[in-house]
């Protein structure tokens, strides 16, 4: 499994939406929410004369390659948390992440040597394992959010190439109406709750977090430092999806959506392995 370092490279297309990083747990006025932000779209979508045109027909079936992973991050300026894998390391993990990675195996810290002890029904090292007692009210702080916002991820992608089976039939009416609904799942209308793919993405950060720390061990973690940088590109594509969809561009938007599924996936690959049925349930993968 390659690790690179990632070249510097500029942005196509800066994004001007600002998450709301909203820590509020329960989902409410979905209904109300989404019907205000297709509405507001639509407006702008209708008179603005700055977005690209329709791609539709013969253009639609030209390949277009978004090289996400090789973005310039700006020193990860615009991401969730700044102290992820790539910042650190100068490297980026997979685009997505199939197996396990190697955790980190410390022979001594502060209080003295580390020993290898059964813990949920594996050999853990006792600097690094995280106990029941740590992972369960995290789990149930975040899990629910985190699996609501996954679930909704899937439902976009599914609108998306809805939107794109349309345009490709010449129904432009109909594509911009599922573009309309889309907006909904990416973006937060003023004073209303985040929808729940945006609202899901700090909380995968703060759950990472209590997951995968141990008190005995100092410093971030390998695996924690590999959830942080799968969540901070979840949240890229979430911009660059929102982006995409005001500019009425599908294929960039399906790439975007593809992009963040392989990152929520990746992340779930991580993030599971801490999940024991004593936890709760592991989160599904995104399909």
């Amino acid at each position: 499994m390659a690790w690179s370092v990632t070249p510097k490279r500029t942005n196509r297309v800066p994004f001007s939406t600002v998450l709301s990083l909203h820590q509020n747990e329960e989902i409410v006025g979905s209904v109300s929410r989404r019907q205000v932000v297709s509405t507001a779209v639509g407006s702008i979508l209708s008179s603005s004369s700055l977005f690209l045109p329709w791609i539709s027909g013969a253009a639609e079936e030209i390949p277009v390659l978004y090289d996400y992973e090789n973005r310039d991050r700006k020193s990860n300026r615009d991401a969730l948390i700044r102290e992820d894998y790539w910042f650190m390391m100068g490297k980026t993990p997979p685009r997505l992440l199939t197996g396990p990675i190697k955790q980190d195996d410390p022979q001594w810290n502060a209080f003295g040597s580390c020993s290898t002890q059964e813990g949920d029904g594996a050999a853990s090292n006792s600097c690094t394992y995280v106990s029941l007692k740590q992972r369960v009210p995290i789990y149930s702080k975040y899990g629910f959010s985190i699996a609501l916002g996954a679930k909704e991820y899937a439902v976009l992608g599914e609108l998306l190439r809805k939107a794109s089976r349309e345009s490709k039939a010449n129904d432009a009416s109909n594509a911009s109406s599922l573009l309309k609904e889309a907006s909904s799942y990416v973006t937060t209308p003023p004073q209303q709750s985040p929808p729940p793919p945006v609202d899901a993405l700090l909380k995968m950060v703060l759950f990472a977090s209590g997951m995968l720390t141990s008190p005995n061990y100092n410093g971030p973690n390998k695996r924690l430092l590999v959830a942080r940088y799968y969540a901070n590109e979840a949240g890229f594509a979430v911009r660059e999806v929102s982006d995409a969809i005001m500019q009425q561009d599908t294929s960039r938007a399906i790439a975007a959506w593809e992009y963040g599924r392989d990152s929520w996936n990746s992340y779930f690959q991580i993030v599971n392995e801490a999940v024991t049925p004593k936890v709760g349930d592991k989160f599904d993968l995104i399909v």
